[in-house]
């Protein structure tokens, strides 16, 4: 019909009259042949959660007619027929062609890309292309870190990041952190520094989850150098959740969580210590007239009747330990915005009650983060955040190793005594040993309160204008604000309890052993900084060429005051105010207040040729008050290169399955002085001495007594480090791998010197001066795999780090023989005596060097020097690897179907060791209750007595069984050193979200709820303790493990 008209008005058009009209009607009938051609289609994007993608480009096949969506997800396009192809791309998810067969209305949902060579990562004071990297650096995201069922931030990175050590060795309610160190503790001075926002910290932060958009990590020079002044130990970055260009969201998280403890040793009960206790005595020799229980006393534990008021059968921990005890989480955050402002807000609360009754841990935390866009070339962001917490205990407390703790109480209590007499006076157990009365619940229930508040607030404000003289220029200002107060207050509370001793059999009432009398101790800190960054940054493309570069000054300045009071004798303690106490704790009145200020020049500069051959160089000059004039300033250079040889065309050719292969290389120093304690070493100070002192006269006064020597000639501890690296990624994402081997020296660390003056001199010397050294060294490799069957997509990623340190220098006694020396060693060992088996007879003992008083069965110790004789200062060499981990790894295992998901983490850590005996506070390690059977005639572990020698059971796995001292057996030696490599399934999730067309009926966008558990099973060499455990005598807070259910709800 179309050929038809066209031909008609060729050959009439000479004969009409006015050809005006004429062409007017041919432009009709083009048009006409258009609309009848082309199809409009329209539809929505939204990503996996079913919420609207703003900005997806969508396009048609050959690249001729294109739209983006809106606000709403909604796009609408033009195609030439039916069964044209569209093209759907967004940067971070993955690029979909897809066919139309004859539809008109599409619902687009857009994956995200793991592998996305155009994803964006944070990197020190700004971002870069991942393509573009040159340095070692890893990162989680939300996404990965709420799959993580755990109170603490720092607890959510066990597994997930290469290179990052993670130990987490109490599940106390406000302090279950975790240990973290990157590559190892090869720096020195251990924790990583820790930047919020662009701004430096010096603690991880209590942020909640929900706040938190990536966590990365720097791990070589070249990225950590623009933090060279405390970079030497590693960088953590902590970015939060802005607002993006979309309708306002409202989303709500909730969970409940039940805790349990993961292992624990099972204890004696009452008929069993009986048992087992007079059966130690005879091993020893004892009489059989002469032991401890009578048959009359244990039928009596055994089998207490209505009139029995003291024997009886107690488990003091099952008495301590709830069942399970909850953890409430709630957050609601909005978000949203558009191209002039965006906004992110939250608000949320954490209440945590521990396995132990009342212990406790309750925040509350608030952010808002707001960008605006006030002209086209000057762009405004300003951010508020904070959170007060409060963490109680009782006043004994349930920590790690404290002395009079409720652990140690619940250890040295009796279990064949009854809890609390017939008219409800606790029972205490008064032990031979000398520690005391002893009754767990008592401590915990009637010994006061330990209660610590902290309040954090933060406030950024940044500013970048766009220089419009010259392209790519632009001057940003940022500048930040820091206040950190926290309130204890700690009181003791006098309480009666009936004293048993069973070695006289008879009972008393007494006070209970945590205090004599009512007395309360508060102590007040706080903190507040500020830090101004003004810089220049240039980013531009020239053809082929792309440069950037970042010139930084920063200042920072931070202020800490201190102060303590206490005071006892209250005469009513309804109300425990510093008021009220009659008598003053002189000792405790006391204030103090410290500053601190650094200054550094931050340069990086970024070259990169046609996205192939990659350069950057970074540097620092830090300025710090804690060093003298002279060497204040250091500078940190670093350097490093990229070549992506999957852009080559030669190689594109060879190897076309792989996408993507990156070799970088790295080099550069580092700097720190946070070795150095006093921020004014240089200076020489003076201190008022505790008790007066006739020196002048006759009246007795205080004076003030000069420190030893300063020492004017303190440097900056360096660190030089090397990265090699490797990135690919083959098959569109099928396979990815990435290797980064790394070597660092660490040279004029801080010893101290008191080897190496005479006793005569005194403390009279420099304390510290620059003369240690050591390396670090070790490699990083992370595989993953992820792929896409119809509606399955699954992901699986693993990685695994090794790092281990060498101590190349020193400050050791001259007179220490080489093979006691710790040069040449890792850093951390265990030094003890080595065992060499155990005693099985007396002939055995009378032809071997003993250390005291030896009896088969006791712990066979080495003659190292070959004196013949076992001696403290001879003997005892390194036994054991440090407790921290040399190696960590983690499997993380994903997927979605439909509306389920799947996420799944195996955790776990090998090359370290684990110590059963204790590390006292005098810093020695010797028996404990988990080493000696009734150690300070305390409670047993079954495994223990159980597993011990004795003349029928010479093929034993511990010790002999007996009351009296073991010298050989008790001492700390390498039986007691356990390997401590585990492997644990961290955390488990799976979760379901309800179709849009159901969840939309209920008036909200998307709901989702899951089922979760942390830590639900461990393997390990230890078969009764957690092998995160802490290396203490005195008890410690078991590890958790979580069952967690949730609810996400998006408005």
């Amino acid at each position: 019909m179309y050929e038809t008209r066209i031909q008609f008005l060729i050959l009439n058009f000479s004969n009409m009259k006015n050809k005006y009209l004429c062409l007017l009607f041919l432009l009709f009938s083009l048009l006409s042949m258009s609309a009848h051609a082309q199809i409009k289609v329209e539809g929505n994007v939204f990503d996996e959660n079913d919420i609207p993608l703003i900005g997806v480009s969508v396009v048609t096949e050959g690249g001729k007619t294109g739209a983006i969506t809106d606000v709403n997800g909604h796009f609408s396009i033009m195609v030439p027929n039916a069964n044209a192809h569209l093209t759907f791309s967004y940067v971070g998810y993955i690029t979909q062609k897809l066919p139309l067969k004859g539809k008109k209305l599409l619902k687009v949902i857009m994956k995200e890309d793991a592998n996305l060579l155009d994803e964006v990562v944070v990197v020190g004071y700004g971002t870069q292309k991942k393509i573009n990297v040159t340095g070692a650096i890893a990162q989680v995201d939300n996404k990965e870190l709420k799959m993580a069922p755990s109170g603490s931030l720092s607890g959510m990175l066990a597994g997930r990041l290469p290179g990052l050590i993670s130990k987490q060795s109490s599940g106390q309610p406000g302090a279950d952190g975790a240990n973290l160190y990157i590559r190892g503790n090869g720096a020195g001075d251990g924790s990583p520094l820790i930047v919020i926002d662009g701004v430096i910290t010096d603690y991880f932060p209590s942020f909640s989850p929900d706040e938190v958009e990536s966590i990365t990590i720097l791990k070589d020079a070249t990225a950590a150098a623009v933090y060279g002044v405390r970079a030497a130990a590693g960088v953590i970055l902590i970015t939060t959740k802005r607002g993006a260009v979309q309708k306002p969201t409202v989303t709500y998280n909730g969970s409940l969580t039940l805790s349990q403890n993961t292992d624990f040793p099972k204890f004696l009960n009452g008929p069993d210590y009986a048992y087992w206790y007079n059966k130690a005595q005879l091993l020893d020799g004892v009489a059989e007239e002469n032991l401890r229980f009578s048959p009359e006393e244990i039928d009596r534990i055994t089998n207490p009747g209505e009139n029995e008021h003291i024997y009886g059968n107690t488990d003091w921990f099952d008495l301590l330990f709830r069942n399970t005890a909850p953890t409430y989480t709630n957050n609601v955050s909005v978000s949203g915005g558009t191209e002039k402002i965006k906004f992110f807000a939250s608000v949320g609360a954490y209440n945590q009650e521990g396995i132990i009754k009342r212990t406790s841990y309750d925040k509350y935390n608030f952010r808002s983060n707001m960008d605006a866009k006030i002209t086209d070339n000057f762009d405004l962001s300003l951010d508020l955040s904070g959170y007060v917490s409060e963490q109680d205990e009782p006043g004994a407390s349930a920590g790690v190793g404290s002395y009079a703790s409720i652990f140690q109480q619940a250890l040295l209590s009796y279990p064949y005594l009854k809890p609390y007499t017939a008219d409800g006076m606790p029972i205490a157990s008064i032990n031979t040993a000398g520690n005391g009365n002893n009754n767990p619940i008592a401590a915990r229930d009637l010994s006061g309160n330990n209660n610590v508040k902290k309040t954090y607030f933060q406030g950024n404000i940044a500013m970048k204008y766009q220089l419009p003289f010259v392209k790519g220029l632009s001057v940003k200002l940022n500048a930040s604000y820091l206040k950190n107060y926290t309130m204890q207050k700690k009181y003791f509370l006098t309480y009666d309890v009936y004293g048993w001793n069973q070695t006289t059999r008879q009972g008393n009432v007494e006070t209970g052993r945590i205090a004599n009398k009512v007395s309360l101790n508060q102590w007040f800190t706080e903190s507040e900084g500020y830090t101004i960054q003004p810089a220049l940054e240039y980013s531009n493309k020239f053809g082929k060429h792309a440069v950037s570069g970042l010139f930084l000054y920063e200042f920072s300045r931070t202020d800490q005051s201190s102060m303590s009071a206490g005071r006892t004798d209250f005469p009513i303690t309804d109300i425990m105010d510093l008021n009220y106490g009659l008598e003053v704790n002189k000792d405790l009145v006391k204030g103090g207040h410290s500053q601190a200020k650094r200054a550094g020049y931050v340069i990086r500069l970024n070259y990169s040729y046609d996205d192939k051959y990659l350069l950057e160089f970074t540097s620092r000059i830090d300025a710090s008050t804690a060093l003298p004039k002279k060497y204040r300033w250091g500078v940190f250079p670093g350097v490093s290169v990229g070549w992506r040889l999957s852009q080559e065309d030669f190689f594109k050719e060879a190897v076309p399955f792989m996408e993507n292969l990156k070799i970088r290389a790295s080099v550069g120093r580092l700097g720190s002085d946070r070795a150095i304690s006093n921020t004014m070493t240089y200076f020489s100070t003076a201190s008022l001495s505790a008790d007066p002192t006739v020196l002048f006269g006759t009246s007795p006064q205080k004076y003030l007594g000069l420190s030893s020597p300063v020492n004017p000639l303190l440097k900056w501890q360096l660190t030089d480090t090397y990265n090699i690296g490797i990135e690919s990624s083959m098959w569109n994402g099928l396979l990815g791998v990435e290797l980064d081997v790394f070597y660092m020296k660490t040279t004029r660390s801080l010893e101290s010197q008191s080897a190496n003056f005479p006793p005569s001199l005194g403390s009279y010397y420099p304390t510290y001066i620059n003369y240690g050294s050591h390396d670090n060294r070790g490699f990083e490799l992370v595989l993953s795999h992820n792929n896409q069957i119809r509606d399955f997509t699954y992901r699986v990623r693993g990685n695994l780090s090794w790092a281990r340190n060498k101590v190349l220098k020193m400050t050791e006694d001259a007179n220490v023989p080489d093979y006691k020396r710790a040069t040449g060693g890792p850093m951390g060992r265990y030094w003890g005596f080595v065992a060499d088996g155990l005693f099985q007879s007396e002939e055995e003992i009378a032809h071997s060097a003993v250390f005291g008083p030896t009896l088969p069965g006791d712990i066979k110790l080495k003659d190292i020097n070959g004196d013949g004789k076992i001696t403290w200062d001879q003997d005892m060499v390194p036994i054991g690897r440090s407790n921290t981990p040399e190696m960590m790894f983690g499997l993380n295992l994903g997927a979605e179907w439909k509306g389920f998901d799947f996420n799944m983490l195996l955790q776990g850590a090998a090359l370290f060791d684990v110590n059963l005996c204790g590390l006292y506070s005098s810093g020695i390690r010797d028996d404990t209750f988990y080493t000696r059977p009734f150690y300070a005639d305390g409670n047993t572990p079954y495994y223990l007595v159980e597993g011990a020698w004795r003349p029928d059971h010479t093929d034993a796995k511990y010790p002999r069984l007996g009351i009296d001292s073991r010298s050989n057996g008790g001492k700390f030696s390498s039986w007691w050193v356990v390997d401590g490599s585990y492997v644990r399934l961290k955390s488990i999730q799976l979760g379901y979200t309800i179709p849009k067309k159901w969840s939309k009926k209920a008036g909200f966008e998307r709901i989702r709820a899951y089922v979760a558990g942390g830590n639900l099973f461990t393997l390990s060499h230890l078969e009764h303790m957690d092998p995160e455990m802490p290396s203490v005598n005195q008890g410690y807070y078991p590890q958790q493990r979580t069952y967690e259910f949730g609810l996400n709800v998006t408005f």
